[in-house]
């Protein structure tokens, strides 16, 4: 999934946030000279991308585990423990 072509394509919807972590937010949008949702739209990006190559490691690992015959995570621990 390409998420920058997601964001292309705009919806608005509402989120309920703390108000200090609105404040905060904010102050950092004005730093940035961008507005509070750019901010928001950013960091979420920036969240997912980072998950999703996190989740290619983790499958590229489990791939690997499963080729060189583990078959859990305890043998993987006890190998690297080791």
């Amino acid at each position: 999934m390409d998420i920058y072509n997601i964001c292309m394509a705009s919806q608005t919807f509402n989120i309920s946030l703390p108000k200090e972590l609105v404040e905060l937010i904010d102050k950092q949008a004005r730093t940035e000279f961008t507005s509070r949702s750019e901010y928001i739209r950013r960091a979420v990006v920036k969240q997912l991308r980072s998950e999703q190559a996190l989740q290619v490691i983790l499958d590229n690992a489990n791939a690997k585990g499963r080729e060189l015959g583990y078959t859990s995570e305890q043998q993987v621990y006890d190998t690297i423990s080791n």
